[in-house]
């Protein structure tokens, strides 16, 4: 049953140090978001609701439950140094979540009622935004078919709803995997959207390569098996021997915020060569002095070793590289406003 949020004055005060060791995971906190979407009404007002031991009530034919429409995002709204919550580019998440709905059949709110429901949940819980340098807290913007249907058919109804956990940092490691077995994409399919599905398909081989003692699979692509394409909830860059910074091209692969954030600074701010292109795995492998991914979680995390063929290679010198290390400081600085923003990236929370 839901409750509608009453706000508490005075808000609880945390404990201190109570963000001195958050892991990543899930965690109910004050309020969460929800809003109704029928063909007759659209878009109804939404509204906050208390998050402590909220369930979503789904018909047994819900669409999501087996033809699987749902889409997401996620995003981090963070304390700076002065102590001001900020999200990074909130506005792109809610255009992104737009396109990938429209690849699932899904309607989406507005980016604008994406951000009123964004914003509204961070305010609720801003006593849950951990301090500076401690963490962040987790924003999950979700858009799922919740509708009964029978035949293959998008669903009559639909729910948008947004809920937030704080978390440490993203511990995703170094060593990365490409499995012969796994694709997470195919030309023409729904690799750049962030559907559920894309996550559901990429959780064996995540498995798979944990078991084998690497951090996650490193996909390429369906059609000729021969150019990387991503992570399984990451995108992919090289720093070859030129200095040139290189990602995969889109098409198949998700759009990453974080992505074309490193693309932006590495070209405008540091003045280096950046392309976007196909990307054999022979030539990271014979050419690349630094490899690294990125994502909303994980931001920029350096990959030291790539097994391709049952071989371990090592990337560069097999340590994590110092432009890497140049490009997460400078995205963390604009983050957090240490650094110009000279992109209006950040967006503060006012009260």
């Amino acid at each position: 049953m839901l409750k509608p949020f009453t706000p508490k004055s005075p808000l609880s005060v945390q404990e201190p140090g109570w963000d001195d060791h958050l892991g990543f995971g899930y965690r109910e906190l004050d309020a969460f978001w929800l809003s109704h979407w029928s063909h007759e009404a659209g878009w109804e007002p939404g509204r906050l609701y208390e998050h402590q031991d909220a369930t979503l009530e789904l018909s047994p034919g819900a669409n999501v439950l087996y033809y699987g429409q749902a889409v997401f995002e996620g995003l981090k709204a963070r304390r700076t140094r002065e102590g001001k919550i900020v999200l990074f580019r909130p506005a792109d998440n809610g255009r992104r979540l737009r396109r990938s709905a429209a690849r699932l059949a899904m309607p989406a709110p507005p980016v604008d009622g994406f951000l009123e429901a964004v914003l509204a949940v961070v305010r609720a819980n801003a006593r849950w935004v951990p301090g500076y340098g401690k963490g962040s807290l987790y924003i999950r913007p979700v858009l799922i078919g919740s509708g009964p249907v029978l035949g293959v058919a998008p669903a009559p109804e639909y729910l948008f709803y947004v809920f937030a956990s704080p978390v440490g940092q993203y511990m995703g490691g170094d060593r990365a995997i490409v499995l012969p077995s796994a694709h997470r994409a195919a030309p023409h399919g729904t690799g750049a959207a962030k559907a559920a599905g894309n996550y559901a398909a990429s959780l064996r081989p995540h498995q798979v390569a944990r078991e084998l003692g690497y951090a996650d699979a490193l996909y390429l692509d369906a059609r000729e098996d021969r150019y990387v394409e991503e992570l399984g909830a990451a995108n992919f860059f090289a720093i070859l021997r030129d200095g040139t910074l290189v990602t995969p091209e889109l098409g198949s692969i998700l759009p990453g915020i974080t992505r074309d954030s490193i693309l932006t600074i590495a070209h405008e701010l540091f003045g280096w060569v950046a392309v976007e292109r196909r990307l054999p795995i022979d030539e990271v492998l014979d050419d690349a002095v630094e490899a690294f991914y990125t994502g909303t979680a994980a931001v920029l995390a350096p990959i030291t070793v790539i097994n391709y063929r049952g071989v371990d290679h090592p990337i560069g010198d097999g340590k994590p590289g110092p432009r890497a290390r140049m490009l997460r400081q400078a995205l963390e600085q604009i983050q957090l406003q240490e650094q110009p923003d000279l992109w209006n990236w950040v967006m503060e929370v006012s009260a």
